[in-house]
């Protein structure tokens, strides 16, 4: 089954987009955080992706707002952004998020990957693999390590995620379409994974394109904040052969 994700980043308690992930990047929206996930939802998301941009940055959290989200809205709702602990992982599954991003710490500490997914189920586990030009990147994109993007999704795997999180940091939030060639390298190399696309969508053709290369869905930020693409449209997608 092929998923169309709308994204939800919040900073600073508001609703917002960045352009390759800086801070100095930043498009404030209108409406609050939950309101764009009752959006979302009224117009027949089954899934959410909510990311608390402050955690990732180290400059705090916005972790009430993500819960007022999980408790108010029948949606699925998958969490990332500054989970660099365990504790922190269970505290939201708790809360009743569907599934947990793990980044930096699941390349620190690979073995916090199979700790999670034993105790909550590997489909409860996410592993964002965040990379600017193949090197995967960390701690809210300011370090790029020299972990390669199919070693970094092989040893996800292997510690036991069952989804993978797949992000052009070079492509995110610039509606400059997607960044197919890791993609495919990744669908070759781990026929079993799912695999979440993320990055540059600005069209339907682009969410097409991403289904056709068989990933198991894209997550959509910018272009459906600003009405470039039609969320009913794109959920089409999901059930076209």
């Amino acid at each position: 089954m092929f998923l169309v994700i709308p994204s939800i980043d919040i900073r600073k308690g508001k609703n917002v987009r960045l352009i390759k992930g800086s801070p100095k990047a930043e498009t404030v929206y209108e409406t609050s955080p939950l309101e764009a996930a009752y959006n979302w939802l009224e117009k027949g998301a089954k899934t959410i992706h909510v990311i608390d941009l402050d955690a990732a940055f180290g400059e705090g959290e916005n972790e009430e707002i993500i819960r007022e989200i999980i408790t108010n809205i029948d949606v699925k709702v998958q969490v990332g952004g500054g989970i660099r602990t365990l504790e922190k992982a269970f505290r939201l599954l708790e809360m009743g998020a569907e599934r947990v991003i793990l980044g930096t710490l699941a390349f620190k500490q690979p073995e916090s990957i199979t700790e999670l997914a034993k105790e909550a189920g590997s489909r409860h586990v996410m592993v964002a693999i965040d990379h600017l030009k193949g090197a995967v990147a960390v701690e809210g994109w300011k370090k790029v390590t020299k972990l390669d993007v199919l070693e970094a999704a092989k040893l996800s795997v292997e510690k036991g995620a069952n989804w993978l999180l797949v992000t052009s940091i070079l492509k995110d939030g610039t509606l400059s379409g997607p960044e197919v060639g890791s993609l495919k390298r990744l669908r070759v190399e781990l026929k079993e994974a799912k695999i979440i696309a993320s990055g540059g969508i600005s069209t339907l053709k682009d969410i097409l394109e991403v289904k056709k290369i068989r990933m198991d869905g894209v997550v959509v930020g910018k272009a459906l904040h600003e009405g470039k693409i039609s969320l009913e449209e794109a959920l089409k997608i999901e059930k076209e052969v």
